[in-house]
């Protein structure tokens, strides 16, 4: 069964899937600091990304990809994760380890919002089977 955490942005609460098999330390690393909240930038480069700063490294990166909507990485760079909440032409190959899988277009309404006022804040917490979204 596919392990998922729990979004909060802004007004929405979204919920991902943990890719696990693709990025396990990524993942642990992720898991063991839930909850973990911060405050949202757009990273207006990109143009369809938002990121919060995190206080922990990862050593190694994991499943380099190009990332697609939805998509959830970690930049050691800039100890950020980032969100790619919509079509957009990425700079290149980044460690993913989540995917959003539900309520994609609330986080996308949400998202949208940072880039004229950055700060809107979120939090990841653990799903656990069964739970009902609020």
């Amino acid at each position: 069964m596919a392990r998922e955490i729990r979004i909060l942005i802004g007004n929405e609460e979204c919920r991902a899937e943990l890719l696990v098999e693709e990025a396990p330390r990524t993942c642990a690393a992720i898991e063991e600091a839930l909850p973990l909240s911060g405050v949202l930038s757009h990273a207006k480069l990109v143009d369809r990304e938002v990121f919060f700063p995190v206080p922990f490294f990862i050593d190694e990166p994991e499943n380099l990809k190009v990332s697609e909507k939805g998509d959830i990485a970690f930049w050691n760079g800039r100890q950020s994760v980032c969100i790619f909440f919509d079509d957009m032409v990425p700079l290149g190959a980044t460690p993913t380890f989540g995917r959003i899988t539900a309520n994609l277009e609330g986080f996308q309404r949400e998202a949208v919002k940072v880039w004229e006022e950055p700060g809107t804040p979120i939090t990841f917490t653990r799903h656990s089977p069964g739970q009902e979204e609020d």
